[in-house]
């Protein structure tokens, strides 16, 4: 591109057939123009390949997205044309812009380019006069083999426009069409990517929970079958050990000795019992078992080996337990049952378990003849034996649990154990 220099004359002009030298340069040697023809061609190649290497470079700029690829080819207009404004728009919205862009050029621009899907060039009255327009040419951009947009370029004041600067704005809106292309392809490529590889992550994350849980499942089950066969065989006989060695003591008064050898051997299937119970509870769903479901167990083995008839009443909303919490009502409540199998010569004996919000109560009623008073005096009194039998052991077991307990005389006959222990620092669901 030329501002509005006239060409030299040649010997084609002057009737001379040019040599093939001449056809393939443009210049002859014989003449006094030829070193000012030379450096003008000279400089404009020199310039094309400049713009060729910008092209490149804006190319080059796929990976970082449409945005860069659309500066860098409005930049290398820029620089070919030494435009005053550069634009390039796909589908009808301006993508790249540099300096400010008359409106009315652009639109009369686009509306010739992409009509006739060739290269358009635009006079500076073919605007209607509009104040600060100049001339421009305009380029379509296609975009995978369909017209898509346009580049189009602001010339300097008294530019000409040449063959050669036509192609190079067609090559240059070609190549950013592939380019823009491209660049949307590899944003879309790393997006997909990234959406994979975190999807990825989570598959693995979820695969090695499944794992987690399949390894927790099958040890709850080998757990549940070690306490089922516990409580089903081993704590079933010595609880029928006991309560034979009961009818003994009972039924034998001959001999002290005999006596107090059957209630020693009574004491040791209690506390072997106790300590089943234990590991039930610790095995049992991973020490999870469900409160109500523990002392419904404790009402089956009492009634299993006596006359005694239990009921079970639940109350408020189930709250969050400490495992040690919920063995520990578990075996209060079996020993006061079996207080009242011994002592009290009762038909009937009743749990309440009460959920509170702040705390959790269990109340063990008979309509036995026990004496309320002397039972909450042989409470206050007992001092721990660190076997958990009877009154000692119940009463160890509250003060452990920084809760109260308490006898009264049931409404109707009998006595009533209160039991009242805080939820706090609670763990698990009983």
């Amino acid at each position: 591109m030329s501002a509005g220099s006239a060409s030299p004359p040649t010997e084609r002009s002057a009737g001379v057939d040019p040599p093939a030298l001449e056809r393939l340069i443009g210049v002859r040697s014989s003449k006094p123009s030829f070193y000012a023809a030379w450096r003008h061609k000279s400089a404009r190649l020199d310039h094309t390949i400049e713009t060729l290497e910008r092209i490149s470079a804006a190319l080059c700029a796929t990976p970082e997205g449409p945005d860069a690829v659309c500066h860098a080819v409005v930049d290398a207009a820029a620089h070919h044309f030494e435009a005053r404004w550069v634009a390039m728009m796909v589908s009808g919205e301006r993508v790249g812009q540099r300096s400010h862009v008359p409106p009315r050029t652009l639109a009369a621009l686009a509306e010739r380019t992409l009509a006739s899907q060739r290269p358009v060039v635009l006079a500076d009255d073919g605007v209607n006069g509009e104040e600060g327009t100049y001339a421009a040419i305009a380029a379509p951009m296609p975009v995978r083999g369909a017209p898509a947009g346009m580049l189009a370029v602001g010339l300097p004041d008294g530019a000409v426009v040449e063959p050669s600067d036509l192609s190079i704005l067609v090559t240059l809106a070609n190549h950013a069409g592939v380019a823009l292309h491209n660049a949307a392809l590899f944003q879309e490529n790393e997006r997909r990517a990234a959406e994979l590889e975190r999807r990825g992550s989570e598959l693995e994350g979820t695969r090695r929970r499944l794992e987690q849980a399949g390894r927790r499942r099958l040890l709850s089950e080998e757990r549940n079958r070690i306490a089922r066969d516990l409580h089903d065989s081993v704590a079933q006989h010595l609880l029928t050990i006991g309560m034979q060695l009961e009818w003994c003591r009972r039924h034998e008064s001959t001999s002290p000795t005999v006596r107090a050898r059957v209630t020693t051997a009574k004491s040791l299937a209690r506390a072997a019992v106790a300590e089943i119970r234990k590991v039930i509870f610790e095995l049992a769903n991973d020490g999870q078992v469900d409160l109500r479901r523990a002392l419904r167990e404790v009402i089956e083995d009492v009634e299993a080996g006596t006359q005694l008839e239990v009921g079970l009443r639940v109350y408020g909303d189930k709250q969050q337990l400490a495992a040690a919490t919920r063995h520990a009502l578990v075996q209060i409540a079996r020993e006061a049952l079996f207080n009242v199998v011994r002592h009290a010569d009762a038909e009937h004996a009743w749990l309440t378990l009460r959920w509170r919000p702040y705390s959790v109560s269990l109340a063990v009623a008979d309509d036995g003849v026990g004496d309320a008073a002397a039972l909450q005096r042989r409470l206050l009194s007992s001092p721990p034996t660190g076997d958990h039998l009877g009154l000692a052991g119940i009463a160890e077991r509250v003060r452990g649990l920084g809760g109260t307990a308490s006898f009264a005389r049931r409404r109707g006959g009998g006595v009533k154990l209160s039991i009242e222990v805080p939820l706090g620092g609670a763990v698990g669901l009983a």
